[in-house]
């Protein structure tokens, strides 16, 4: 069966279809405000450096403050360990390198590489550590650390 179509009936078409997408509301910018993540208090105290506030920086990334530490110290190249709430490296580090480190994690090991969302899990399996999105549904291999 063959159809054939006039060329009013596309011209109709084109009509029709520049009204939809005109009718079509706009996409909103991304802003990234839903996606909040607390300035790192970070403290000075002989050789010793405190961020106060970890705990509550790795419940707003939904990540293991274990985790989180564990890159921290590598990239940093110093010994830590989590007190209570608070990470305590060993030697002094510079405000600005911890936040440059962890911003580094949080473009790695928190957004989704495929849709850019904040919602994701990080699982490791055997030797391979994956992302996995909670917006896209997407998983995606990350570097392991």
């Amino acid at each position: 069966m063959v159809v054939l179509m006039s060329v009013e009936s596309i011209y109709e078409y084109d009509k029709l279809l520049e009204r939809a997408y005109s009718l079509m509301p706009k996409k909103p910018k991304k802003t990234g405000e839903r996606f909040k993540v607390p300035k790192l208090e970070i403290m000075l105290s002989g050789k010793r450096t405190f961020i106060t506030n970890f705990g509550q920086f790795c419940n707003a990334i939904n990540r293991d403050p274990r985790l989180v530490l564990r890159f921290l110290l590598k990239e940093a190249g110093a010994a830590g360990e989590i007190r209570d709430q608070m990470a305590v490296l060993q030697g002094e580090v510079k405000p600005k390198i911890i936040e440059k480190h962890l911003a580094r994690f949080i473009k790695e090991y928190v957004y989704c590489p495929v849709c850019g969302s904040p919602d994701t899990t990080l699982h490791k399996e055997r030797r391979a550590m994956f992302i996995k999105c909670m917006a896209c549904g997407a998983v995606s291999a990350v570097r392991p650390f």
